[in-house]
């Protein structure tokens, strides 16, 4: 049965960016996906009135999921050994901001990034970005021709005008400047 006290006391500790004394992070965010696993957390924050706070709440329902889950992966933890952790490594609540609903293992590989330190967690979430499946890719134009009413040859037109602007960092200022 689901304890909604305990969920909520844990969700004011997540919101102060705290952790209560007795527990390492790690395994409050073990006890936290534990509580949470069979709610449908985002639509419970939102009727709480604390979608302010909802990706770091999410965030350390998912890093409470890639601990449980490292616990039982053989392969993870020799990963990791590998890596130098002998034991799992200490999260915070900026590195669960690393987190996706992708594979356990590109979530431990970001992680590392982090730990290993000298980028920012915007900088190794840019930088492992996956390309576009073929089928995301026509959703996207598809949505794009639609809202703004462009032909195929207009589309074409205007992303490599984007491309140009975001690789021309004058342009991309005058643009701005124009467009305020």
């Amino acid at each position: 049965m689901v304890d909604f006290k305990k969920i909520d006391t844990m969700i004011e500790y997540i919101e102060e960016g705290t952790i209560p004394g007795d527990k390492t992070f790690n395994q409050f965010a073990i006890e936290f996906y534990l509580e949470t696993k069979t709610l449908t957390l985002s639509k419970y924050i939102r009727l709480k009135g604390k979608s302010s706070k909802l990706p770091k709440i999410m965030n350390t329902k998912k890093a409470g999921e890639v601990l449980f889950d490292t616990e039982k992966s053989d392969e993870i933890k020799s990963f990791l050994s590998r890596k130098g952790f002998k034991v799992t490594p200490e999260l915070n609540y900026t590195s669960i901001m690393l987190l996706r609903k992708v594979d356990l293992f590109s979530n431990w590989q970001k992680l590392l990034f982090f730990f290993e330190g000298g980028r920012t967690v915007q900088e190794i979430n840019s930088s492992l970005k996956k390309d576009l499946l073929p089928m995301e890719i026509e959703k996207l134009e598809t949505y794009i021709k639609e809202e703004l009413r462009l032909n195929e040859q207009e589309l074409n037109w205007l992303l490599d005008k984007i491309q140009k602007i975001e690789h021309n960092k004058a342009l991309h200022k005058a643009i701005k400047k124009l467009t305020k």
